[in-house]
């Protein structure tokens, strides 16, 4: 449960009084984006997958699309590979600048999620590791974080579960505004954008053994 006056009332007044606003900024960019999906690939111009958020409440995260659709059922399945056909054309340069991300904020106005916050993983995901995510499932899922300001996709399941930990030990207004702050300069310069994010390479943490009491 949350333990600070700002876990239980500021962070979510943070959350609004920047979404709000700032819905409506971007939404001349979410115009673009979308026409460029539609025009680019077809129809639908979002994704909706179900993502594992606070207390282990399954909910559907909104993204532009950019993945062939289907694209589950396809080649890697959930994960990537160097110039996998799945990704359409605008895809690689939406996924780059983390710009597919965008509609996550109606998830935030929703309540689904925050601005800063462990990104919010797939229930298999949590399913295989159990109890390593139980700190991190305490709080909100954000839309930004640690792993996405030091390496995003170059990073390995256990780096993940770590700069996660620590996001929930510091978990504070001056860690978010930090958080916020070095997003931009980390999504300009496409710090930690990659498509090889094959399951070999992310996955070096061993899955819970749930026959055995873990």
């Amino acid at each position: 449960m949350p333990t600070s006056f700002y876990e239980r009332h500021g962070k979510r007044a943070l959350d609004l009084g920047l979404t709000i606003p700032g819905t409506v900024l971007i939404s001349p960019l979410l115009g673009v984006v979308a026409l460029i999906v539609r025009l680019t690939s077809g129809a639908p111009v979002f994704f909706r997958q179900e993502r594992v958020g606070r207390g282990g409440r399954v909910f559907r995260i909104f993204k532009f699309r950019t993945m062939v659709v289907g694209a589950v059922e396809q080649g890697k399945g959930f994960y990537l590979e160097e110039g996998d056909p799945r990704i359409t054309p605008a895809g690689h340069w939406l996924r780059a600048t983390s710009l597919d991300e965008l509609p996550q904020i109606f998830n935030v106005i929703l309540g689904d999620m925050s601005l800063v916050g462990p990104r919010p993983n797939l229930p298999f995901i949590v399913q295989r590791y159990g109890h390593l995510y139980d700190r991190i499932l305490s709080v909100r899922p954000g839309m930004t974080c640690f792993v996405a300001i030091r390496g995003r996709n170059t990073l390995r399941r256990s780096q993940m579960i770590a700069y996660d930990d620590e996001y929930v030990d510091n978990l504070g207004l001056g860690t978010d505004l930090r958080i916020l702050l070095a997003t931009l300069p980390a999504v300009l310069f496409r710090r930690g954008s990659t498509n090889d994010v094959s399951e070999e390479f992310m996955e070096d943490v061993e899955p819970v053994d749930r026959s055995a009491g873990g």
